[in-house]
């Protein structure tokens, strides 16, 4: 029997947000799984800047760096743990306004279900808060939370999200037990990466659109969740990404095509994606903002990638201490990654459209790594980009960090947010010694940048 399914992506609560192409990827799969088993689906995405009723009420939305840009927001009330914690920081709520959000709410009180995805650990108090509006709306709704933050930490979701069932696990598992639990009858597709696409119909306008031609990866980096999630790394075929992208530019007139595959550069599969997008002459923008491996970029690669439009290509450095590279995970050397930047400059990259990550605060971490992975960056003619280490629950580093006596694995989530943890962490850097290192890379990268 056809069933009507309400998908939701839900506020974001947290101290900063903005929108580098933001989509809840993972969601739009479950529309196009639920289509393809006959039941119809609505999308009600509560970080979609572009939304016609968001933007009718409230204004458009101010754009910035290729359609990137700020979310709507509003102060709210900080939770316990960050009064405990005397954080000098305020939670915030971004995306829908709250009235908007209930208005689209009640335009769907005939849904069999609310499907709501959720991410990062440390954004819950959002999905909490996003399924008790859900919860005040739609009374006799049944509600199932899915995504990264129900699978990695399942008995915290279970506890304190509100949802009535917790559906944790990637691909189709999430989506066949919640079925189960609704007693619908269950025909999922075992081979959905493969034979579908995600479900972007379901949005008023495009001019963003995210794909992956990948999930998993075969790295192990200590700090990284990607590999608990997928169990393992699985790759489309090139000539159905290619064909996607093809149709996506066509219907929509997409401006912005983004690849946040976790392992993108891995053998062969990427190459073959950017030659032919050159062969059938696809016009667009593209971005890489995902951290990509700078070991695989060789001559042919960079060359590839600039001969096919990429104007953002953010490379994952991490570190520069050849002791920190080795132990979290070997992803990268100092060898590799001025190989790999020196190939995507020779090919005619600029430096504004060439970041590296650059991670503060990791465990074990020296104040000098960070300062020398900067003026590694600088000297070879990219942006630096620091970024707060944030421990993943569920990661080997974490259960390292808990086993030490660093962490308290019971610790509320959010106090794990980047933007939070050095404010009361007492084995890292501290809030003043992390923005020291964010303002000498901002000084550095305004003094390259005036300097061309």
């Amino acid at each position: 029997m056809k069933k009507k399914f309400l998908l939701i992506n839900p506020w974001i609560e947290d101290v900063s947000a903005y929108d580098y192409w933001l989509k809840p990827l993972g969601l739009l799969y479950i529309s196009s799984m639920l289509e393809n088993m006959g039941h119809e689906t609505t999308l009600i995405d509560n970080l979609d800047r572009f939304d016609k009723e968001l933007n009718e009420k409230y204004g458009p939305p101010k754009i910035s760096y290729y359609n990137t840009g700020k979310f709507k927001k509003a102060k709210i009330t900080n939770p316990q743990c960050m009064k405990d914690n005397n954080i000098p920081r305020s939670l915030k709520r971004y995306g829908f306004p709250e009235d908007l959000f209930r208005a689209k709410l009640r335009e769907h009180k005939n849904a069999d279900a609310v499907f709501v995805t959720s991410m990062m650990t440390y954004w819950h108090y959002g999905f909490s808060d996003t399924i008790r509006v859900i919860r005040e709306e739609l009374k006799d709704k049944k509600i199932i939370l899915g995504g990264v933050y129900a699978t990695l930490l399942p008995d915290h979701a279970k506890k304190y999200s509100g949802a009535d069932f917790v559906s944790p696990g990637t691909g189709c598992l999430p989506l066949k037990n919640a079925l189960n639990y609704l007693e619908i009858d269950n025909k999922t597709d075992p081979e959905w990466f493969h034979k579908l696409e995600p479900s972007y119909d379901k949005y008023n306008t495009n001019r963003i659109v995210v794909i992956t031609s990948s999930t998993g990866c075969p790295f192990r980096c200590v700090y990284c969740s990607c590999w608990k999630l997928w169990k393992e790394f699985n790759q489309r075929q090139p000539e159905k990404v290619v064909n996607f992208i093809q149709k996506t530019i066509e219907k929509y007139d997409t401006q912005e095509i983004v690849f946040f595959d976790d392992a993108l550069l891995i053998g062969d599969i990427f190459k073959d994606i950017m030659k032919l997008i050159i062969k059938r002459n696809i016009k667009s923008r593209f971005h890489l903002p995902n951290g990509v491996h700078v070991r695989f970029i060789d001559k042919e690669m960079a060359e590839l990638m600039k001969e096919t439009n990429f104007k953002t290509v953010m490379l994952g450095y991490e570190t520069s201490d050849p002791d920190l590279q080795k132990s979290t995970g070997g992803k990268v050397t100092d060898n590799m990654f001025i190989r790999g930047v020196t190939n995507l400059k020779n090919a005619g990259f600029k430096t504004e459209e060439v970041s590296a990550y650059i991670m503060a605060n990791l465990p074990d971490q020296r104040e000098e790594d960070v300062y020398n992975a900067v003026d590694k960056c600088i000297d070879l003619g990219i942006l630096p980009k620091v970024n707060e280490f944030t421990p993943i629950p569920g990661t080997e580093q974490f259960k390292d960090l808990v086993n030490k006596g660093f962490l308290e694995e019971n610790t509320d989530p959010l106090l794990f947010d980047n933007s939070i943890l050095p404010y009361w962490w007492k084995h890292g850097f501290s809030a003043k010694t992390i923005q020291d290192m964010k303002d000498y890379s901002n000084k550095k990268r305004r003094v390259y940048l005036d300097a061309k």
